[in-house]
């Protein structure tokens, strides 16, 4: 059996005999092989077509340093460099203050690199007087996992994320949460023979003289004759033209707003930068809660401050944290601070949006029932992982109305699930620092065969909504719902990150609508 190739493609199948591993990167082989990667594919399809070779398309997730993470690499992570300024200076004990001064680094880079010091149980922080005091409780240091990772980057730019340990990869995460890489998501094709083509001998393997058209000078001469032209199969179809279509999430966001349109409900939207004043103090959330806290809310620092509403509706916040003001409740009995309600953030949820709904309908004494729906961003300083992001989507809506209850927002939810395509949908009692009584909502996925938590839902709190002069016998239903847990089941993903790292098999795949 003779197989006529051409003779480009029979230098690459000679390549590919030599190499002794079942396949090889794509990339890394037309490298090797100095040659035009388009020239390799060419080549490999050829190869294909005669049953010779083959490749397979594979997503790759590849981390590399950035370029505070490079700078780490050289000079070691700040709480080694801190570490290393404490044993050159023969410090056992120092002031934070003076160890600030003598390490000359950014201030923000230096608590970092105290924290990291003290989660090594490298160092113990003791206050003296109104003296803070770094004292050393160790006496060898050796490198910790985070370091001998970080390592791995001397010897490879790349690294494929898959190919890691599990214990690797919690490293890697940790790396990404202190912002010291980048992540890079691709499709690698990998090539390799067949069995057929790695039992053939070059032997058995002639060069192909093709012509794809016939010159005149050939014509005259009669050398066509000895020519062998390049078929055409006019039956095969062209190259797949992938045209432009609309975002999966957009498209899943608009059916969103439809149901909720088609059940009377009317669309708003608030600003993303809030103040601690709608997104906390105004939900009856104590100012020492830890939620406040940095490592949970991003806290900006221009502007630093936003304008609260007027006096009186201040004053009934302040009355209601600190002894129930007049919603019948005890309050949190502390002092309300005023210039911790003006902080600004990047909010936390869109019930802030919520609230200031609520401010409109009691300063425009608007007409009863009052039914409105977001779907917006909302921002957490959150670890990113598979199942968790820093900056998502919540879907919120309220209904305010006189002698509402939670049959009525039973109601209102199932129905949204059943026209979401869910036929089991259950409530039961929950817990939700604002609403009371409280309720979460989980539906029965087939595929996966099991329930789903999706969100939570109650009754806003009389502390929540007497300062705003809605009082008994009028209530407000309000629920908050993820979109992306939502998008993960409809689209089957299993990463959440693949809704805005967009994948471009998966964009592919997904309908046109």
């Amino acid at each position: 059996m003779t197989i006529k190739l051409e003779k480009q493609t029979i230098g690459i199948f000679k390549e590919l005999k030599k190499i002794k591993l079942d396949s090889v990167i794509a990339s890394d082989f037309s490298k090797d092989l100095d040659i035009d990667y388009i020239v390799l594919m060419s080549a490999i399809n050829d190869l294909k077509k005669n049953s010779l070779g083959d490749f397979r398309e594979i997503e790759v997730n590849q981390v590399s340093l950035n370029k505070e993470g490079k700078s780490y690499l050289d000079k070691g992570l700040p709480e080694r460099q801190l570490l290393n300024i404490l044993l050159s200076n023969n410090n056992q004990e120092i002031s934070l203050q003076d160890f600030l001064k003598i390490s000359k680094f950014d201030k923000k880079i230096f608590y970092v690199g105290i924290n990291y010091m003290k989660k090594n149980k490298w160092v113990a922080q003791s206050k003296v007087g109104e003296d803070i005091k770094i004292i050393l409780i160790q006496e060898e240091f050796p490198k910790i996992e985070i370091e001998i990772l970080l390592n791995k980057f001397k010897d490879n730019l790349k690294l494929n994320y898959k190919d890691l340990l599990p214990e690797e990869q919690k490293i890697i995460d940790t790396l990404n949460k202190r912002k010291l890489i980048k992540r890079e998501n691709k499709i690698q094709r990998e090539i390799a023979l067949t069995d057929k083509g790695k039992k053939i001998t070059l032997s058995q393997i002639k060069e192909l003289q093709q012509v794809s058209k016939l010159s005149s000078e050939m014509i005259i001469s009669g050398s066509w004759k000895d020519c062998n032209l390049k078929p055409f199969d006019i039956s095969k179809p062209g190259p797949l033209m992938q045209r432009g279509k609309i975002h999966p999430m957009i498209n899943l966001i608009n059916e969103i707003r439809e149901i909720f349109l088609s059940m009377g409900f009317t669309e708003i939207r608030g600003p993303i930068v809030e103040s601690a004043f709608f997104n906390f103090d105004a939900l009856f959330q104590p100012q020492d809660h830890p939620a406040r806290e940095l490592h949970d809310t991003f806290y900006l620092k221009n502007p630093k401050t936003a304008r609260l509403p007027q006096n009186k509706v201040i004053q009934s916040i302040k009355n209601t944290h600190e002894y129930g003001g007049d919603s019948g409740s005890i309050g949190w009995r502390y002092k309300w601070d005023e210039n911790i309600a003006k902080k600004t953030l990047l909010r936390t949820h869109t019930t802030a949006t919520t609230i200031r709904r609520l401010a409109e309908y009691y300063k425009n004494n608007d007409k009863k029932p009052i039914k409105m729906f977001s779907i917006d961003r909302v921002f957490r300083n959150e670890k990113l992982d598979k199942s968790h992001l820093a900056e998502f989507t919540q879907i919120e809506g309220i209904v305010i109305d006189n002698n509402v209850n939670l049959s009525n927002l039973i109601g209102i939810i199932t129905e949204f699930y059943r026209k979401m395509g869910f036929e089991k949908i259950i409530t039961r009692p929950g817990f939700f620092p604002y609403t009371e009584p409280s309720m979460e909502i989980s539906v029965y996925y087939d595929k996966l065969g099991k329930w789903l938590e999706m969100g939570g839902s109650g009754l806003f709190r009389p502390e929540v909504t007497y300062p705003w002069g809605i009082k008994n016998p009028t209530r407000v239903l309000a629920w908050g719902l993820g979109l992306e847990r939502l998008a993960m089941l409809k689209f089957q993903r299993s990463d959440i990150r693949d809704l805005y790292i967009n994948p471009i098999k998966w964009l592919r795949e997904e309908s046109y609508r």
